[in-house]
């Protein structure tokens, strides 16, 4: 299940939800989860659109990777094509989305007036500048569940927690950013299929019950893993006490409660959940 909530401060200033969030079901019965934060900003002026090609894209190419491979692969055969593979070909294909959009769409004069650089020259068989894809700049994270292994990756802030049937709650990936910190890696960035963080987990040792990808303006409403954690544990409470249908209709009015009591950013959420791991059917 999932939730996009526009952040308290954009529905003040009257600006776009920037986050993105995507569900699906994979094959072999996997789960597949991602999630994206558009920047934002007078140079990340499409940016809620850049993060909606990025999960779009980065489901699209897990849910081939897993299907291709099987459930039942080598984990470092797995964290391999990860690394090797869907790295370059999420960062390539988001890239050709943005330069489909900015064909149907071109780029004005008026979009970068206030810049002090003139706007980018978007040659049809070059290399566009950075300027180009930073209009689209989002941070990227996925995770898919199958019988056998965890996949996790991230480029940029947001988290990916994993909560154990009896409520413990852990970081797959090390957190390279500080809370309410305003710099980010992204799909724009250079060198953007390097600095991505890749886990592969065999399920014999990593089998949670339940996978949380957010976006940062959630974690940023507690400012530090204690606070944060809690939500994880307590999401899979609510699960296990009142049944998914409780849960996912809630989503929504928490999120938008805890960013206006919080970090006022806009945050997403996507959660996989083991149907073994809940305590009832």
């Amino acid at each position: 299940m999932s939730a996009s909530t526009r952040g308290n401060w954009h529905e003040t200033t009257g600006q776009k939800n920037q986050d993105a969030v995507l569900v699906r079901p994979g094959p072999f019965g996997s789960m597949i989860l991602a999630v994206a934060d558009g920047h934002g900003g007078a140079h990340s002026f499409r940016s809620e659109r850049g993060a909606a090609f990025a999960v779009e894209c980065g489901a699209r190419l897990l849910d081939r990777l897993v299907r291709r491979l099987g459930t039942d692969a080598p984990t470092s055969q797995v964290r391999r094509q990860m690394k090797n593979w869907w790295t370059r070909q999420v960062v390539a294909d988001w890239r050709l989305r943005v330069r489909a959009d900015v064909k149907a769409n071109p780029f004005t004069q008026l979009d970068f007036a206030a810049f002090p650089e003139p706007m980018p020259a978007t040659p049809p068989n070059a290399e566009w500048p950075f300027s180009a894809y930073l209009a689209y700049g989002a941070t990227l994270l996925v995770a898919a569940l199958t019988r056998d292994y965890l996949i996790c990756a991230q480029l940029g802030d947001g988290d990916i927690l994993t909560v154990t049937a009896t409520g413990e709650v852990r970081r797959p990936l090390v957190r390279h950013h500080d809370f309410h910190d305003e710099q980010s890696a992204s799909l724009c960035t250079q060198g953007a299929p390097r600095l991505f963080e890749i886990a592969v987990l065999p399920a014999r040792t990593h089998r949670p019950a339940m996978v949380m990808l957010s976006s940062d303006g959630y974690a940023n409403c507690f400012g530090n893993d204690e606070g944060f954690f809690k939500v994880g544990s307590d999401m899979l409470a609510y699960a296990n006490e009142h049944g998914h249908d409780f849960l996912g209709g809630h989503l929504e009015p928490w999120l938008k409660e805890s960013s206006r009591d919080g970090s006022g950013d806009d945050i997403s959420l996507a959660l996989g959940i083991r149907r073994s791991g809940l305590k009832r059917p």
